[in-house]
């Protein structure tokens, strides 16, 4: 059996195939589009997945099914938000409406009219996607599942207790109590953009001071496994153009404006927003144990990239085992439309792999490449050990564009679309920050760190992070010697590699141990700010040109600036 899971309007749009069970492909349309959190319907994508696996005729393709039923959100956000916020999201709640019906015809009419698919379509719930996505990549056969986003049909945050495949419902929080509408209303209020750049605000908070944690539990109530908006310190329920309200500014001050210095008291608005959000996210994790009694979490929607409060569920031990997909936002939705929609009709032949592979992304051949760097008039050669040359590199403080194999599917790099870097020299940091990636100074990097090393550097009590989504202490003996990828508060979102995950990533690695020591480099997304990853050789020589990059490692192919 075969499904396509898209995500066909919204942010991060996308596409997906799974194949008996099988997760074959997937991948943004941001990544052929250069559109960054593309928005538009996702043509390319979906094209790049029926030729990976081999399709010819989309009507091979046994069911499409689409992670959001947007005919049950307008019914709970227009309908009785018109009633509800009368008059004032009376104008709103029409022009919404008449939006999302045109994504449900719309999404037909392209799928029938433009690319001649017969077969059933299937508007899904968005959390039911969500728990999809996190569940049958994770290995666990009983679980939990947390999913917490900024918004679904009506949902924001729902628990699940899952027996071999059979889905309980078992608790619901609903729009506006929204979690992560909370935490972009931080970000927009700091002068960021929202649905974009909470991680801004995560890296901010460690510059921060707790002065404002007690105002923020006015805010933001956490008590006894719930969490609560004051809705009176926020105006987005009622008018959708708006986020936090004239309450919020007279408790906090006015807002930052785009552009605007970064002061202490900004600092200090992230870091309590940080802290209650935590707060929000252990309550969360301690009353999924309570009521489901399992010993395994699944953790997932756009809220689970926050890695420091994954760090902290982690650390309080509230569970055995927690699992959480790289692509836990609305982009990995494709994949888990596709999940569910096959093991909604086929559950005898149950997929469970621990660790799937995130690389699930375009490829490039030799020729591609080649034909690539010609274009560009470029001089190379083509490495015999293209990991040792690299390492030796790094170790004359280079900084490499690695562009290998399969692209990650999801927003981090994992050591195939990544900008390398020596993390034992302090001043790489802000070089990386200002000469390659055009981005604030306060924004940190991850380590990636051979696995078999991993409790050396870091406070990981044995559990691996394969997807960077994971914030540990740096163990304080070690804070002088990888300087450039601990965090200001003495932590590091940490990524694990393993031979069996990437293999040439930990080649790499290894020979830049073995060469310093040091069994880690810095690792950052092969993209500058504004730009989606790098997908094709073409975009990561225009991000080498374009940039302090010393050098360019494309497949086996090495390019070095003079």
């Amino acid at each position: 059996m075969i499904t396509l899971g898209i995500k066909p309007f919204g942010h991060d749009t996308g596409a997906a195939i799974v194949v008996d069970g099988v997760i074959v492909a997937a991948t943004s349309e941001e990544r052929f589009n250069r559109e960054k959190h593309s928005r538009k319907f996702p043509h390319n994508a979906i094209k790049f997945c029926l030729k990976q696996a081999g399709i010819d005729n989309i009507n091979q393709i046994d069911e499409i099914s689409i992670g959001f039923d947007y005919l049950r959100l307008i019914f709970h956000l227009d309908v009785v938000g018109f009633f509800k916020y009368f008059p004032d999201y009376t104008k709103e709640s029409l022009v919404n409406g008449v939006y999302q019906i045109k994504k449900v015809f719309g999404t037909k009419r392209i799928l029938r009219n433009e690319m001649g698919y017969k077969g059933p379509i299937k508007f899904l719930d968005h959390h039911d996607c969500h728990a999809a996505v996190a569940y049958y990549p994770s290995g666990f056969k009983d679980t939990a599942i947390l999913t917490i986003d900024g918004r679904g049909e009506l949902a924001c945050t729902r628990i699940y207790q899952v027996e071999d495949n059979s889905f309980k419902k078992m608790f619901q929080l609903n729009y506006p109590n929204s979690l992560g509408a909370f935490y972009s209303c931080i970000t927009e209020y700091l002068g960021f953009k929202d649905n974009e750049d909470e991680g801004k605000v995560m890296g901010l908070a460690a510059y921060g001071k707790d002065s404002l944690v007690r105002k923020m539990k006015k805010v933001l109530i956490v008590e006894n496994g719930f969490y609560g908006l004051n809705l009176k310190y926020f105006d987005f329920p009622r008018f959708p153009d708006r986020n936090v309200s004239f309450e919020f500014v007279r408790l906090f001050g006015p807002p930052r404006k785009k552009g605007e210095e970064i002061i202490q008291r900004h600092k200090n608005v992230a870091k309590a927003s940080q802290i209650i959000f935590e707060e929000a996210m252990v309550e969360l994790a301690k009353h999924a144990r309570n009521i489901t009694g399992k010993r395994n979490l699944c953790l997932t929607g756009g809220v689970a990239l926050n890695s420091v409060a994954n760090g902290v569920i982690v650390r309080r031990k509230i569970f055995d085992s927690v699992y959480i997909y790289p692509a836990a936002g609305d982009d990995g939705i494709c994949i888990g439309a596709a999940l569910h929609s096959y093991y909604s009709r086929d559950n005898k032949r149950m997929y469970f792999k621990n660790n799937q592979s995130p690389y699930l992304g375009y490829s490039s051949s030799d020729k591609e490449i080649l034909k690539a760097i010609k274009k560009y008039k470029l001089s190379y050669r083509k490495s015999k050990n293209i990991c040792k040359d690299v390492a030796i590199l790094l170790t004359k403080n280079k900084c490499v564009g690695w562009f290998q194999g399969r692209a990650e599917f999801g927003p981090r790099a994992l050591g195939n679309r990544s900008i390398i870097v020596d993390p034992r020299k302090v001043k790489n940091k802000d070089l990386v920050n200002s000469k390659i990636k055009f981005r604030e100074a306060f924004r940190p990097f991850a380590p990636s760190v051979l696995q078999e090393y991993s409790e050396e550097y870091f406070e990981t009590n044995g559990v691996e992070s394969p997807y960077m989504i994971l914030a540990f202490d740096v163990k304080k003996d070690k804070r002088t010697i990888i300087p450039a990828v601990t965090h200001v508060d003495g932590t590091a979102r940490v990524q694990t590699v393993n031979k069996k995950q990437n293999l040439k990533y930990w080649s790499l690695i290894n020979e830049f141990y073995r060469i310093t020591g040091v069994p880690i480099v810095l690792n950052t997304s092969f993209n500058r700010m504004g730009e989606p990853i790098v997908n094709k050789p073409k975009e990561a020589i225009d991000c080498f040109l374009g940039s302090g990059l010393d050098a360019l490692a494309l497949g086996d192919y090495l390019i070095v600036k003079e």
